[in-house]
């Protein structure tokens, strides 16, 4: 068995290295001296050699993504169908986000695309350019949001062409390629033109985005390149009963067949990005418009009506997210629809959650499209959720069926106590009183638990109950008094030691500390 072979180390070609080996191998007796012409020759030698290997050098790195700079770098993502972006494109941040805290870190590479659109007068929407994004970024675990820079794809389209000098904020709300665990995307701030050109790593990290995304003629390909037309929601498949080599594209936008000018920019982005021999066939869901009703009982009890009316429209653009994320055919989960409400954390409650579904049709006298209410019920099922036919998807529309919130105020019963509290207690009175009101919300939660749990409509106000919960939550020494005050103006004392207690808390009345008396001992 041989001797084991080691790699040489890598060779130095620097101009110090090449010319100490060049005079170490002239041998001895040859004037090596600075002005010699043997050295005068190794010299000039060595400097050609050491120019020969920089440049050598320099078209290998030029050839790799990593190592390209400059123009070398634009020829290299160029064979990906990329340019670097330049100056006068328009450039800004939008936030990426969830409604609930992530579970786990979520990576969102650079190069992601998103888009969004704008009203057009007398008809659809029109798309807005495609944007994507400069930098890796992560929404870490614990977070609902995090804010990555954008910058404009500069490319032939149409919406490119007649982009606009400024995009507002709100408007791009799209991604052609979802982000798994993202569930929502916007510009809080406006996207205005910039005067810089695309740095090397910005372009370096689109590239290798570029090289993951880059299939063509798969389902999520065909459907990235639909929703960069401006389509909220598609649904591509291969469908059962087909024969093989066809595919699905099924589009749930509110009745976008309608318009032709949308419909013509979606053949032709399907056209380009499906593969060949593919038959595609392009179908339109049939638009369900939900109209929502229902009363919305704030976290904060002395909410204004102007805060109130923010929350009103931060739960109705929530609802249209919701419907607008949901495939087509998919039935509508009345859990899912009230975590989106509870997901605001204004909310405390909400009222009983009532839904009208409209049909598109047409008024008999002036032929006009109007929205006709359904004569059939889609509620099933235990948790009465809303059926919809497999060609079907919902919308809830501002414009035509904005949802009905209106502020549930629930009975208030306040309860008066007096505590006592020792004198080795360091707390200051409004910290005991803090202290008491957080005691009285728990009680007040257990009630509300048990009468639930026990199917009742109501749950028994306890002496005994209420000081213990005062004595582990508040730290007080003991309960001296407690009164019950209704809305109506009408007192109930709560007594000790009484077996059956006559006070009653009924659901749907909130329990809340009114005032309590701190009572010294010792």
């Amino acid at each position: 068995m041989g001797d084991l072979v080691l790699s040489p180390e890598p060779l130095d070609t620097s101009f110090s290295a090449i010319i100490k080996r060049l005079l170490d191998n002239l041998g001895p007796g040859t004037d090596t001296n600075t002005g010699s012409m043997a050295r005068t020759l190794a010299e000039s030698y060595a400097r050609e050699m050491a120019t020969f290997y920089a440049m050598l050098d320099h078209a290998h790195r030029s050839g790799y993504l990593e190592t390209a700079e400059g123009g070398a770098l634009d020829n290299v993502v160029a064979v990906l169908g990329l340019s670097r972006a330049r100056a006068g494109r328009l450039m800004g941040e939008v936030e990426f986000s969830r409604n609930s805290p992530a579970s786990d870190d979520i990576g969102i590479p650079a190069g992601r695309q998103v888009t969004g659109v704008v009203p057009a007068v007398g008809g659809r929407p029109k798309p807005l350019p495609l944007f994507e994004t400069l930098e890796e970024a992560v929404l870490r675990r614990g977070d609902t949001r995090v804010v990555v820079r954008v910058q404009e794809i500069q490319d032939d389209s149409e919406a490119s062409k007649k982009a606009p000098p400024v995009i507002d904020p709100g408007k791009l709300t799209m991604m052609p390629r979802p982000v798994l665990g993202i569930e929502a995307v916007t510009n809080r701030t406006p996207i205005r033109r910039t005067g810089e050109e695309e740095t090397d790593t910005s372009l370096r990290a689109r590239a290798r985005t570029a090289l993951r995304d880059g299939e063509k003629g798969t389902l999520e390909a065909i459907a990235a390149a639909v929703r960069q037309q401006g389509v909220q929601k598609v649904t591509v498949r291969e469908p059962p009963d087909a024969l093989p080599g066809v595919v699905e594209v099924l589009v749930g936008d509110p009745d976008f067949g309608e318009d032709a000018q949308a419909v013509a920019r979606v053949e032709q982005a399907i056209l380009v990005s499906k593969a060949a021999g593919i038959h595609v066939r392009l179908d339109y869901a049939r638009t369900v418009y939900f109209e929502v009703e229902l009363q919305v009982e704030p976290e904060n009890a002395d909410m204004d009506e102007v805060t109130f009316d923010r929350v009103r429209r931060e739960l109705q653009q929530a609802l249209v997210r919701f419907t607008r994320s949901l495939p087509v055919g998919e039935a509508v989960s009345r859990r899912k629809l009230e975590a989106v409400l509870f997901g605001n954390p204004a909310v405390r409650q909400i009222g009983d959650l009532h839904v009208t579904t409209y049909l598109r049709g047409v008024d008999p006298q002036t032929r006009a499209p109007v929205l006709v209410s359904e004569g059939t019920v889609r509620e099933y099922g235990p948790y009465r959720d809303w059926r919809l036919a497999p060609r079907e998807t919902p919308t809830i529309d501002l414009e035509k069926k904005p949802p009905r919130i209106t502020r549930l105020r629930p009975p208030i019963h306040r309860l008066n106590l007096v505590v006592s509290r020792s004198r080795t207690d360091t707390r200051t009175t409004e910290q005991v009183r803090q202290s008491v009101r957080g005691a009285v919300e728990v009680y007040a939660a257990r009630l509300a638990q048990d009468a639930k749990a026990r199917g009742l409509p109501s749950a028994p106000i306890r002496w005994d109950d209420l000081q213990g919960t005062l004595k582990s939550q508040a730290g007080v020494e003991g309960l001296l008094s407690a009164t019950l005050l209704s809305d109506d103006g009408l007192a109930r004392t709560v007594l000790s030691g009484d077996p059956q207690p006559s006070i009653e808390l009924m659901q749907g009345v909130r329990l809340v500390l009114g005032e309590a008396e701190l009572v010294l001992l010792g």
